[in-house]
C-alpha cells in the first residue's frame, strides 16, 4: 500500500476512472447551477451593471490568480517524507501568508481601479471582494482529499459554495439589490464552505513556518507565477482594451462571452483535476504517460469540439431567446472566443504533466508567447477593425502558443502525435454541425422561432452523443479492467516490461 494513498496500489487506475466520473457529475451539476445564475442575473441587471462587475471580477480574479501560484499543486506533487500533517501545515502557512498579502493588495487597489475607470461604485465593489484570497486559503483541507484521490469528499465540500451563492444571489438580484447581489451571494457561500472544510479537515489547521519548505514551494511556484501573470495580461488586457476602445457596454458584452465560453474548459478540468495525483505517482514512466495523455485529451476533446461548434452555431439564438436583443453585439465575441477555446484545448493538459514532474518552466514559456502575441496582434486589431479584428488576433495568438506546446510535448512524450488527439473528436463535431446546417437549409427563410432553435439543439446533442459514446469505449474498458484489478491486457507496452508491470503503481509504493 502506498503511503500517498489510503488504498492498495493496484487500485490506482480504478480510483482515477472513478474520480473522473465523480468530478464530471459534480461539474455538470454545479455548472448548470452557475450558468442558470449567470443568465438570470445577466437578464435582471443589464449590460452596464454586468460590465461594471466584470471590471471588478477580472481585477479581483487577477490578484487571486497571482496568489494561486501552485502551492497546492506542489503539496500534491511532493514525495512522502516525515509527517504529512506537518507538511500540510507548512504549505498552509505559506499559502495563508501569501493570501493575506494579496487581500491587502486588493484593498489598496480599490481606489486605484475606481479612479482608472472613473466610477466610484467600483471602490465599494472591490472592497467587497477583497476577502477572496483568504477564503481560498482557508479551504486548504481540500488539498489533502485531492492528494489522497478521495474525490467524493473533495467535491461534496466544493459544492457548498455555489449552492449557497445561488440561493442568496438570485433572490437579492430579483429584489432590486442591484450589482451588490453579486458580491454578497458569493461571500455567504464562502463563509459556509470554509466552515465545512475546516470541520472536515483530517489535519489541524496550524501555523508552522519552515524556511526550507518555503523555498522548496516557492521554487516550484516561480514559473507558475510567470505563467499566471502572462495569462492575466490577456484577461485583464482585453477588458481594458474594450473599455478604452468601445466603452463599458462592450465590457459587458465581453463579460458575457467569457462567462459562456469558460465552460469550454470544463471537460479538461474534470480530467486534469482527476489525473494530476496519478501523474505525480507515475513520474518517469514515458509510455504510460503517453497513454494517459492521449486518452485524457481524446476524452476532453469529445466534449470541447462539439461544445465550441454549438456556441458558434447557436450564439445568435442565445442572444435572441435567452439574454435579449440588447446583447446582440456579444454574438461575434462568443463565436470568436469559442474558436480560440477549441484550438487552445488541443493537448491542453500538457502543463499538468510537466508540473507533476516538478518542471514548471515550459508551460510558462507558452503563456508568455500567447500574452505577447495578444498584445501585438489582438489589441491593435481591436482598435483598427473592432470586435472582428480582436477575435482574429486572439485566435492567431493561440496558434502561436500551440507551436511552443508541440515542441515541449514531443520532448517529454515523443510518441504523441496531434492527429491521435484530434481525429476521434472531429467526426461527432462535424456531423453535429452538418445536421444543424441541413435543418437550417431545409427551413430557410422567414422568422426563426424558438422551437426551431430548440429542435436543432436536440438534434445536434443527439448526434454528438450517438457518435461520441462509441469513442468512449476506451474509458469504459478502463473501468472494467480497473474493477478486475488488472493493469491491462497481456502484451500491453511489450517494449518496456517495467512500465507494463507498473502501470497502476505509484512510484512511492
Amino acid at each position: 500500500m502506498s503511503g500517498r494513498f489510503s488504498f492498495p496500489r493496484e487500485q490506482l487506475r480504478a480510483r482515477t476512472v472513478r474520480g473522473a466520473l465523480v468530478t464530471g457529475v459534480f461539474l455538470l451539476a454545479i455548472d448548470a447551477l452557475v450558468v442558470a445564475q449567470g443568465l438570470i442575473v445577466t437578464r435582471l441587471l443589464g449590460p452596464e451593471l454586468i460590465g461594471l462587475f466584470g471590471i471588478v471580477t477580472v481585477t479581483t480574479m487577477t490578484i487571486v490568480a497571482l496568489k494561486r501560484v501552485g502551492i497546492d499543486e506542489a503539496y500534491v506533487q511532493q514525495e512522502e517524507a516525515g509527517s504529512q500533517e506537518e507538511e500540510f501545515q507548512r504549505a498552509f502557512t505559506l499559502d495563508l501568508g501569501v493570501s493575506l498579502a494579496f487581500a491587502l493588495l486588493l484593498c489598496a487597489l480599490a481606489p486605484v481601479v475606481a479612479a482608472v475607470y472613473g466610477d466610484d461604485r467600483l471602490l465599494g465593489l472591490m472592497l467587497a471582494t477583497a476577502y477572496l484570497p483568504l477564503a481560498f486559503a482557508l479551504q486548504a483541507p481540500l488539498w489533502v482529499f485531492f492528494r489522497r484521490m478521495e474525490y467524493g469528499r473533495q467535491r461534496a465540500l466544493q459544492a457548498i459554495q455555489p449552492l449557497v451563492s445561488f440561493a442568496v444571489t438570485v433572490p437579492l438580484a430579483a429584489s432590486g439589490f442591484g450589482v451588490y447581489s453579486l458580491a454578497v451571494g458569493p461571500l455567504a457561500g464562502y463563509v459556509v464552505a470554509v466552515a465545512a472544510a475546516i470541520a472536515a479537515s483530517p489535519y489541524r489547521l496550524a501555523l508552522r513556518w519552515d524556511g526550507g519548505a518555503a523555498r522548496r514551494y516557492l521554487k516550484f511556484s516561480a514559473w507558475v507565477l510567470v505563467a499566471t501573470v502572462a495569462a492575466l495580461v490577456v484577461q485583464q488586457g482585453q477588458v481594458l482594451a474594450f473599455d478604452a476602445a468601445e466603452g463599458l457596454a462592450w465590457v459587458g458584452f465581453l463579460t458575457l462571452a467569457v462567462t459562456v465560453t469558460r465552460y469550454v474548459d470544463r471537460a479538461d478540468q474534470i480530467v486534469t483535476a482527476t489525473i494530476y495525483p496519478a501523474i505525480a505517482a507515475i513520474q518517469g514512466r514515458t509510455k504510460v504517460l503517453e497513454e494517459l495523455f492521449v486518452k485524457s485529451n481524446r476524452a476532453t476533446l469529445l466534449w470541447v469540439a462539439p461544445f465550441c461548434a454549438g456556441l458558434v452555431l447557436f450564439a445568435s439564438d442565445l442572444v435572441s431567446f435567452v439574454v435579449g436583443e440588447e446583447w446582440r453585439d456579444a454574438e461575434v465575441l462568443i463565436q470568436g472566443l469559442a474558436v480560440a477555446g477549441l484550438l487552445q484545448h488541443v493537448g491542453f493538459n500538457w502543463f499538468a504533466f510537466y508540473r507533476a514532474h516538478g518542471d514548471t518552466r515550459p508551460p510558462a514559456l507558452e503563456a508568455v508567447v500567447v500574452a505577447v502575441a495578444f498584445v501585438v496582434l489582438a489589441v491593435p486589431a481591436l482598435v483598427a477593425w473592432g470586435a472582428v479584428g480582436f477575435v482574429a488576433g486572439r485566435v492567431a495568438a493561440v496558434v502561436l502558443g500551440l507551436g511552443v506546446r508541440a515542441r515541449y510535448v514531443r520532448r517529454m512524450l515523443p510518441g504523441v502525435r496531434a492527429g491521435r488527439l484530434v481525429a476521434p473528436a472531429l467526426l461527432p463535431a462535424l456531423a453535429a454541425t452538418g445536421c444543424a446546417l441541413a435543418v437550417r437549409l431545409a427551413l430557410w427563410g422567414g422568422a426563426r422561432p424558438a422551437w426551431r432553435a430548440a429542435v436543432e439543439v436536440v438534434l445536434v446533442a443527439g448526434r454528438v452523443v450517438g457518435l461520441g459514446l462509441p469513442r468512449g469505449r476506451g474509458l469504459r474498458a478502463g473501468v472494467r479492467g480497473a474493477r478486475g484489478g488488472g493493469a491491462g491486457g497481456a502484451g500491453e507496452h511489450d517494449g518496456d516490461e517495467r512500465e507494463r508491470r507498473e502501470l497502476p503503481v505509484p512510484v512511492d509504493g
